[in-house]
Protein backbone atom coordinates (compact mmCIF):
# COMPACT_ATOMS: atom_id res chain seq x y z
CA UNK A 1 0.00 0.00 0.00
CA UNK A 2 1.57 3.44 -0.94
CA UNK A 3 1.01 6.43 1.14
CA UNK A 4 0.84 9.40 -0.16
CA UNK A 5 2.29 12.27 2.66
CA UNK A 6 1.77 14.94 -0.23
CA UNK A 7 -2.07 15.77 0.79
CA UNK A 8 -1.00 16.05 4.41
CA UNK A 9 1.82 18.72 3.11
CA UNK A 10 -0.50 20.28 1.22
CA UNK A 11 -2.93 20.93 4.01
CA UNK A 12 -0.40 22.14 6.47
CA UNK A 13 0.78 24.47 3.53
CA UNK A 14 -2.64 25.68 3.31
CA UNK A 15 -3.20 25.89 7.10
CA UNK A 16 -0.06 27.98 6.89
CA UNK A 17 -0.61 30.60 4.75
CA UNK A 18 -4.22 30.58 5.83
CA UNK A 19 -3.15 31.81 9.32
CA UNK A 20 -0.63 34.31 7.86
CA UNK A 21 -3.61 35.72 5.49
CA UNK A 22 -6.20 35.54 8.17
CA UNK A 23 -4.66 38.90 10.12
CA UNK A 24 -4.65 41.17 7.18
CA UNK A 25 -7.07 43.78 6.28
CA UNK A 26 -8.81 44.12 3.02
CA UNK A 27 -6.17 45.30 0.14
CA UNK A 28 -3.17 44.94 2.60
CA UNK A 29 -0.65 42.78 1.07
CA UNK A 30 1.03 39.96 1.91
CA UNK A 31 5.03 39.35 0.87
CA UNK A 32 5.06 35.47 -0.24
CA UNK A 33 8.37 35.25 -1.56
CA UNK A 34 11.14 37.52 -1.76
CA UNK A 35 12.32 36.55 -5.51
CA UNK A 36 11.02 39.81 -7.33
CA UNK A 37 12.74 42.08 -4.29
CA UNK A 38 15.89 39.63 -5.05
CA UNK A 39 15.78 40.33 -8.85
CA UNK A 40 15.12 44.83 -8.12
CA UNK A 41 18.21 44.81 -6.38
CA UNK A 42 19.85 42.80 -8.90
CA UNK A 43 18.90 45.07 -11.43
CA UNK A 44 19.89 48.20 -9.17
CA UNK A 45 23.34 46.83 -8.47
CA UNK A 46 24.27 46.07 -12.15
CA UNK A 47 23.06 49.51 -13.03
CA UNK A 48 25.21 51.14 -10.10
CA UNK A 49 28.21 48.76 -11.07
CA UNK A 50 28.94 51.62 -13.21
CA UNK A 51 29.41 54.02 -10.39
CA UNK A 52 33.20 54.00 -9.11
CA UNK A 53 31.39 54.70 -5.47
CA UNK A 54 29.70 51.92 -4.17
CA UNK A 55 27.06 52.89 -2.11
CA UNK A 56 23.21 53.24 -1.97
CA UNK A 57 22.54 56.74 -3.23
CA UNK A 58 19.60 58.71 -4.56
CA UNK A 59 20.19 56.32 -7.38
CA UNK A 60 18.62 53.83 -5.42
CA UNK A 61 14.99 55.63 -6.38
CA UNK A 62 15.45 54.45 -9.81
CA UNK A 63 14.10 50.63 -8.44
CA UNK A 64 10.76 51.54 -8.80
CA UNK A 65 11.31 52.40 -12.48
CA UNK A 66 11.83 48.45 -12.99
CA UNK A 67 8.19 48.23 -11.59
CA UNK A 68 5.80 50.46 -13.75
CA UNK A 69 4.82 51.62 -16.73
CA UNK A 70 6.42 54.67 -17.38
CA UNK A 71 3.96 57.23 -19.54
CA UNK A 72 4.22 60.71 -20.78
CA UNK A 73 1.54 61.34 -18.65
CA UNK A 74 2.87 59.69 -15.08
CA UNK A 75 6.94 61.60 -16.01
CA UNK A 76 4.79 64.50 -16.93
CA UNK A 77 2.70 64.48 -13.26
CA UNK A 78 6.26 63.66 -11.27
CA UNK A 79 8.10 66.82 -12.73
CA UNK A 80 5.46 69.33 -12.25
CA UNK A 81 5.01 67.29 -8.17
CA UNK A 82 8.13 66.44 -7.41
CA UNK A 83 11.05 68.93 -6.62
CA UNK A 84 14.47 68.28 -7.16
CA UNK A 85 15.25 70.17 -3.73
CA UNK A 86 12.95 67.85 -1.97
CA UNK A 87 14.22 64.95 -2.89
CA UNK A 88 17.63 65.94 -2.67
CA UNK A 89 16.54 67.12 0.97
CA UNK A 90 15.12 63.45 1.65
CA UNK A 91 18.30 61.68 0.36
CA UNK A 92 20.55 63.88 2.87
CA UNK A 93 18.05 62.90 5.63
CA UNK A 94 17.59 59.35 4.57
CA UNK A 95 20.78 58.42 3.08
CA UNK A 96 23.30 60.79 4.66
CA UNK A 97 26.35 62.45 3.13
CA UNK A 98 27.74 61.05 -0.23
CA UNK A 99 31.37 59.57 -0.70
CA UNK A 100 31.41 61.95 -3.76
CA UNK A 101 30.59 65.10 -1.54
CA UNK A 102 32.96 63.93 1.13
CA UNK A 103 35.79 63.46 -1.15
CA UNK A 104 35.04 66.92 -2.77
CA UNK A 105 35.38 68.57 0.51
CA UNK A 106 38.61 67.03 2.09
CA UNK A 107 39.98 67.56 -1.66
CA UNK A 108 39.07 70.71 -1.56
CA UNK A 109 40.09 71.55 1.72
CA UNK A 110 43.83 70.60 0.70
CA UNK A 111 44.28 72.86 -2.34
CA UNK A 112 43.49 75.67 -0.17
CA UNK A 113 45.81 74.74 2.12
CA UNK A 114 49.15 74.64 -0.07
CA UNK A 115 51.22 76.81 -2.55
CA UNK A 116 52.58 77.09 -5.36
CA UNK A 117 56.27 76.64 -5.78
Amino acid sequence: MEVDFSKGFAQKILGYLTGEISGLKSGQTLLATSDVLESLFGKYKQFSSRSPFKQISQIFLSICLSTMNLTTTLVKEALETVRFLDVEDWSNQVLGQSMLSKRRILFSAAIDNTETA
